[in-house]
């Protein structure tokens, strides 16, 4: 086919597949009795769940293949056995998420395929010994501080629910049912924050619960710390309870916070409203206060969970023999746990290697339409352009989990199997939030809304602060620490958002460049005059088009970038919405950002500006990218690094952007970092850490510079 035919073709192709995929939003909220051979349920927390055939007729699911037992159910890959009710469906044991990044189980139920169905064994009463009490469990946590420096290895993620400082932590009230003599045992996870040289140990708390000290707790350092205290018989009380940790001596210095509370204690076994969840050692139990026969599982050992049957139920009474020490669960009616979410599986085509790209943008089926001029533009200069569903995604190389790691695992396989052009571009298209979980929105005092997780962003170690998040890694193929694709994110929720950066963009592209740079430093040091310095020099940047701004006044700069500039360095001082401990640009100033011509590349040489991800404030870059006539290619840091780290990285890609064989801002950031020796943990952070806000695949426009 002659080339100028080939190029229409393509751009049919284009029309036809953004069409596809606008339409394709009718899919996640599919009619009434559509047919649908794959399901992805959604569950939140542990427990006996049951699939209701009606519920799953009305989703689209085939009946016919429940009733001849032609179903499987996976999770992750691995067959899940399942309880078949033919007159009501369907009944598993689903395990709660322990990923970071969500707070759902994703299991993929397909029609004619045949699972496994859950063994079975006789638990047919009498037994020697006889039970009059179980053991239940009682997890106490709420999430409300995020942490990010918490060395965490023993406790689940860096969300804390208390500060205990000298005035001791605020009582924590729970209620307990069915207690019997109110024994137990009783198990906190803490971190301790400070640590002071001259007290040891750093921690010393004591354990009050129900107004009677239990322990007292002690710990060395600014480390996770799990205790467990057995508590004698009175110490727990049905109905109302209380908790409290005391800051013991009182030391201004000692700080901790409390992660969880777990209570193990005796229990009557007494089921509410049809389900009961609990230990017990080998004997005959009766479990009382059931509204029809239930369904008793052994769940021991959770991936395998086993159908007791052949016991004794009258009226609401099922005595049952327990074979061996265990956990167990019993439901009947409406006592079944329901799954979060139950939703058609995302069936793309990704993992066909007759594909081929330059340009991936991952995106929601929502934003994808106000990116059809972006996807028509970039076609036109001649990029293959894929227009990726994140669902689809999640659906096609994570099992349905709605996590980082699926996107990268698609990044890998697109990068290795699909047909040249290799893809050299990720556009990230979609806003990003820390508060993976949603803990923000449940805080009891001043809740907030977190953005929504549109497209997730990828938690790495780094010195100076913990964790952060980063987007490079996604792209990283091969586990070297460097990507093998350039990033970029647009950290939008909105069309009307993205329909504006889609036009800037482009437009950006056609504006001329004034030949102008600014390189701004933060005054309160030498070291940050010194660095500027040094990367001019390094890069060979024309002394000519140069302008050095040296601790300037917020309306110095503001000046400057008015009477317009291809380039905008900063290098000093930073946080989430400031340059410079003075305010040299801030997040009030940088609302008002206007430049004559093309908007600056901005290059960010400070700490956590570009740092897209925190759940309650917009970054700098992110109020920058989204302001009219604001700049729309944006490197900042996530994460806190040295200056002296910056520089490399800052030297080369300078030298990039002045090299017309770098077309795009992503060839030239990819260069930048690819140049870095990560075997340096320093560098490494920086690759991670420095990002793109904006399109990857944007033309950088020059202007003509004296040498």
């Amino acid at each position: 086919m002659p080339r100028a035919k080939l190029k229409t073709a393509g751009k049919v192709l284009v029309a036809l597949c953004l069409l596809l995929f606008a339409s394709s939003a009718c899919r996640q909220q599919p009619q009434p009795n559509t047919p649908t051979d794959s399901l992805k349920i959604l569950i939140r927390g542990s427990g006996l769940y049951r699939l209701n055939a009606a519920s799953l007729q009305d989703i689209g699911f085939p009946l016919t293949a429940l009733q001849n037992g032609m179903v499987q159910l996976t999770e992750r890959g691995r067959d899940v056995p399942l309880y078949l009710d033919n007159e009501d469906g369907l009944i598993f044991y689903g395990q709660a998420s322990t990923s970071r990044y969500t707070p759902f189980r994703a299991y993929i139920l397909r029609a004619d395929h045949r699972g496994i169905e859950m063994s079975e064994e006789n638990a047919a009463p009498p037994a020697p010994v006889s039970l009059s009490t179980v053991t239940r469990i009682a997890h106490l946590e709420q999430n409300l501080d995020y942490l990010s420096d918490a060395q965490v290895r023993e406790a689940t993620g860096p969300w804390f629910w208390q500060t205990i400082g000298m005035q001791d932590a605020e009582p924590i009230e729970f209620t307990l049912r069915h207690v019997t003599d109110g024994a137990g045992q009783l198990t906190v996870n803490l971190y301790g924050t400070t640590h002071n040289p001259a007290a040891d140990p750093d921690h010393s708390l004591s354990l009050v619960l129900n107004a009677a000290e239990q322990a007292h707790l002690s710990w060395e350092g600014q480390s996770s710390y799990t205790a467990t205290v057995d508590l004698p018989a009175g110490s727990l009380s049905a109905g109302s309870n209380t908790i409290q940790l005391r800051n013991i001596p009182e030391d201004y210095l000692d700080i901790s916070r409390l992660n969880w509370l777990e209570l193990q204690y005796d229990s009557f076994p007494v089921v509410d409203n049809d389900y009961l969840q609990f230990t017990s050692n080998s004997g005959t139990l009766s479990l009382e206060g059931f509204s029809q026969q239930p369904l008793l599982v052994d769940v021991t050992y959770p991936i395998n969970p086993v159908l007791l049957s052949g016991w004794d139920y009258a009226s609401g009474l099922a005595t049952v023999h327990l074979a061996r020490d265990g956990a167990y669960v019993a439901a009947a009616g409406d006592g079944f746990l329901t799954p979060a979410e139950i939703k058609p599986l995302r069936q793309g085509t990704w993992s066909d290697t007759n594909r081929q790209a330059d340009l991936l943008i991952v995106t929601t089926d929502v934003l994808a339409s106000a990116l059809q001029p972006l996807v028509a533009a970039r076609t036109e200069q001649g990029l293959e352009v894929s227009l990726v569903p994140i669902e689809e995604i999640y659906d096609t190389f994570g099992h349905g989990a709605a996590t980082p790691d699926s996107i990268n695992q698609f990044v890998t396989f697109a990068f290795e199997n699909w047909q040249p052009p290799v893809p050299r571009y990720l556009l990230l298209v979609g806003d990003a939030t820390t508060d993976f979980w949603g803990y923000l929105a449940t805080r009891p005092e001043d809740p907030v809304s977190p953005p929504e997780n549109v497209i997730p962003p990828y938690l790495v170690p780094v010195n100076f602060s913990g964790e952060t998040v980063s987007d490079a890694r996604l792209a990283d193929v091969d586990g070297d620490y460097l990507p093998e694709l350039a990033v970029g994110r647009w950290p939008v929720d909105s069309v009307t958002q993205l329909r504006d950066l889609v036009q800037r963009t482009l437009a950006y592209e056609n504006e001329p460049a004034t030949p102008h740079a600014i390189f701004t430093a933060d005054g309160s040091s030498d070291e940050f005059r010194l660095v500027t310095e040094q990367i001019i020099a390094a890069s060979s940047f024309p002394e000519a088009n140069s302008e050095i701004l040296l601790g300037p006044a917020p309306a110095e700069l503001a000046g400057s970038w008015q009477e317009g500039a291809w380039l905008v360095t900063y290098t000093g001082h930073g946080s989430l919405q400031l340059w410079g401990k003075e305010g040299i640009l801030t997040a009030a100033a940088a609302n008002s950002l206007r430049s004559t011509g093309a908007p600056p590349v901005v290059l960010q040489l400070t700490c956590l500006t570009g740092l897209f991800s925190h759940p309650e404030i917009k970054s700098l870059s992110e109020i920058m990218l989204t302001q009219p006539r604001g700049p729309v290619l944006i490197i900042g840091a996530t994460s806190l690094t040295l200056s002296t780290h910056q520089e490399p990285f800052a030297a080369s890609l300078l030298q990039a952007l002045q090299n017309p064989s770098f077309e795009r801002i992503g060839d030239a950031l990819l260069h930048a970092k690819r140049s870095l020796d990560v075997s340096s943990v320093g560098l490494r952070e920086i690759s991670d850490t420095f990002g793109l806000l904006g399109d990857p695949s944007a033309l950088v426009v020059r202007p003509r510079l004296q040498q």
